[in-house]
C-alpha cells in the first residue's frame, strides 16, 4: 500500500492531506458560498502568503461573514486543506482531459509528461499555491485513504509505476529520485521564461522516460 501511495505522490504531488476534513456540515447556506471562499483563500494564498491571509481578510474579500465561513470550516487551517484538495482536483481533471483508448504504460506516461507540463505551464495561480503548500507546515504525507479513491485509470498507471522488484517497471530508486527524473523535470520545465515547443518536449519525455525504467 505504501509503495502504491508513492507513486500516486509523483504524479499528483507529494502532499496528500485527509479528505473528510473538507466537509462536516450537514445543513448548509448555498454551495456558491463554500466555493467562493476556497477560491478566495486561494488568491489570498499566492497574494500573500498562508501567514498574511487571516480569516478577517477572507470575510472581507469572500463576501461571507465570520459565520458563514465556520459554518463550513472549524479554522483556517481546514480552509487551507479544502484549498489544496480543490487545486489537486483542478490538476488531475487536467491531466485526464481528452484521455481515451487504452495505451501502453510507456505511451501513458508521455502523455502524463506532457500533460503535467502543460497543467503547470497554464495554470500559474494553482502552481503558485501547490509550491508554497507542499513545502509548508500544511502538507502531510499520511492520508492513505487517497489511494482506495484514485481515478481508475491513474490508478491503472500507478500498478505499473513502482520499483521492479515490486512488481513494477521502475528502477529501485528513492521516491524523491523518480520524482525529480520524471514529471518533476516536466514542473521545473514549465517554469521557465521559454516554452518549449510540442516536438521537442516530447523527446525530453522520452528521456526521461528511459532514466526510470528498469532494463
Amino acid at each position: 500500500m505504501q509503495k502504491y501511495i508513492s507513486a500516486r505522490m509523483i504524479v499528483l504531488g507529494h502532499c496528500n492531506q485527509a479528505a473528510q476534513m473538507a466537509s462536516r456540515k450537514t445543513k448548509a447556506p448555498p454551495k456558491d458560498k463554500r466555493e467562493a471562499i476556497v477560491d478566495t483563500m486561494l488568491d489570498l494564498v499566492v497574494e500573500r502568503g498562508f501567514h498574511d491571509s487571516p480569516m478577517s481578510l477572507l470575510a472581507k474579500r469572500s463576501g461571507a461573514s465570520a459565520g458563514v465561513i465556520y459554518h463550513y470550516f472549524a479554522s483556517k487551517d481546514e480552509v487551507i486543506h479544502a484549498v489544496y484538495l480543490h487545486v489537486k482536483s483542478i490538476k488531475l481533471q487536467f491531466l485526464l482531459e481528452g484521455y481515451s483508448g487504452d495505451p501502453s504504460i510507456e505511451q501513458a506516461y508521455l502523455q502524463l509528461f506532457m500533460k503535467v507540463y502543460n497543467f503547470y505551464r497554464t495554470h500559474l495561480r494553482e502552481t503558485q499555491f501547490l509550491d508554497l503548500y507542499e513545502n509548508s507546515t500544511f502538507c502531510s504525507k499520511a492520508a492513505a485513504e487517497e489511494a482506495a479513491s484514485a481515478d481508475p485509470i491513474i490508478a491503472n498507471f500507478m500498478k505499473a509505476f513502482r520499483a521492479k522488484k515490486d512488481g513494477g517497471i521502475l528502477k529501485d530508486l528513492p521516491t524523491e529520485a523518480i520524482h525529480e527524473f520524471s514529471f518533476g523535470v516536466a514542473r521545473q520545465l514549465a517554469k521557465k521564461e521559454t516554452a518549449i515547443a510540442p516536438a521537442m518536449l516530447k523527446k525530453i519525455a522520452i528521456a526521461s522516460w528511459t532514466a526510470i525504467v528498469a532494463e
